[in-house]
């Protein structure tokens, strides 16, 4: 067998041996973001949710239902507007308030970037990227802008507070998919634009003066919520439903999963990923197989003028 001969063989090994195994060059891949948005279900009616109590001051105008639970207290609704009607302990804040919890305990997932051991970090002027974000605590002082598109989940996960300075603001990313995990108590500066779902454990949990909330703002039963011309927008996020049998049921208050007017077509799949049918496929570009054909040319190329060199009469 001559030498031209063993070197195509080779070649079109090599080339077998890449289509098999795939490109070898997986750092170029993306890596998925780890967070995961919880389903919610008695929680997409509420605006605002205490656990000891909730007190207004002011024209406070909220979209969704105001509700307090074990808690009674709701104070100053009117002059304050619960455009989703306010419900003092009974069974749809116990509801709401279960799943708050629930909600709480699913946030707590692994961290993409982790800053725990630095004290306070300051949010302000960082461009985020989906993911997870965890610290000792969070403040944000100016604007923070999230990156990310409308199905791309933030999960702030701090251990103590949640703090942002007068006139503060959080822009980007869908307001379903953002998450704020927090520890012990949150404080929205005077006229601060925040977006997201907060969740305190624990504290006294503030809304100051013209603070305005594209989310909700819960507090779990050591919680209290005050509030002081506010405004609060529940965004319009879609429940999956299971599908339904002879003994399912939905719960009092919880709308199904439809499609809101111009909202999109097929709702967004929240929560834990489906694990069903085949895995998905790596979509980064075949660099390690552009790489073995670039060098099987090469080879082949000069394969082919030595042998012309050696075995063809001159």
């Amino acid at each position: 067998m001559n030498k031209l001969k063993v070197l195509s063989i080779s070649i079109i090994l090599m080339l077998l041996f890449s289509l098999i195994i795939g490109p070898p060059f997986n750092a170029f891949a993306s890596q998925q973001p780890l967070g995961t948005s919880p389903i919610l279900g008695a929680l997409l009616t509420y605006s605002v949710l205490g656990g000891d109590a909730v007190t207004n001051t002011g024209f406070t105008i909220t979209d969704g239902a105001v509700g307090v639970s074990p808690g009674t207290s709701i104070t100053n609704f009117p002059p304050g507007i619960a455009g989703g009607g306010t419900h003092s302990n009974d069974a749809s804040a116990i509801a709401a308030q279960a799943e708050a919890l629930t909600v709480f305990g699913a946030l707590d997932q692994t961290c993409d970037t982790d800053w725990s051991g630095s004290g306070q970090v300051d949010l302000v002027g960082m461009n985020l990227a989906p993911g997870v974000y965890c610290a000792d605590s969070f403040s944000l002082s100016g604007v923070l802008t999230l990156t990310g598109g409308a199905d791309d989940v933030y999960i702030f996960k701090s251990a103590s507070t949640l703090i942002t300075s007068s006139g503060s603001s959080v822009v980007g990313g869908d307001p379903c998919e953002i998450w704020w995990r927090v520890g012990s108590s949150t404080t929205l500066g005077t006229g601060s634009s925040f977006r997201g779902t907060v969740v305190s454990q624990n504290g006294v949990n503030a809304m100051t003066t013209d603070a305005n909330l594209v989310g909700r703002f819960l507090a779990l039963s050591a919680g209290t919520v005050t509030l002081d011309d506010n405004t609060i927008t529940a965004p319009v996020c879609l429940v999956v439903v299971p599908t339904a049998t002879a003994s399912a049921t939905t719960p009092p208050g919880v709308p199904t999963a439809t499609t809101p007017p111009g909202g999109p077509t097929a709702p967004p799949i929240s929560g834990l990923p489906n694990t069903g049918g085949a895995p998905i496929q790596n979509q980064a570009f075949p660099w390690g197989l552009l790489v073995i054909v670039g060098v099987s040319v090469v080879a082949l190329a000069l394969g082919v003028q030595t042998y012309r060199r050696t075995h063809l009469p001159k």
